[in-house]
């Protein structure tokens, strides 16, 4: 007697049709949704920053200010004054305090600070 289901006849068959489902549409692809795109000047801003930070232009402290301010970009006309310094210190003592956070930021990091 088999509990799995290992060698029993049944089921369905792969891409065969289900009574009662209609079949999607169109090719399924990963990455598209309806949700606005995330702000590109963000994303331009970090990667300044970054170069910035490998240049040495700036610190990794800098580097980092930089990077909360990126995130925090999308929230400017939806957020008060008062939430949004919330919202960036969060940010920031996460980046300070979260084990995995902190080891990604030395990651990055390192090499562009060893490299200047």
């Amino acid at each position: 007697m088999s509990i799995d289901g290992i060698g029993k006849r049944g089921g369905v068959t792969p891409g065969a049709p289900l009574p009662g489902v209609t079949p999607a549409q169109g090719d399924f692809q990963v990455g598209l949704s309806s949700a606005p795109a995330a702000d590109p000047s963000a994303a331009v801003a970090g990667s300044d920053a970054f170069q910035a930070l490998e240049r040495g232009e700036i610190n990794v402290a800098q580097y980092l200010d930089a990077r909360v301010e990126g995130a925090v970009a999308p929230l400017l006309s939806k957020l008060s004054p008062e939430q949004l310094e919330f919202v960036r210190a969060e940010l920031r003592a996460a980046l300070e305090t979260d084990p995995v956070l902190v080891e990604l930021v030395r990651k990055t990091t390192a090499g562009a600070v060893s490299s200047g």
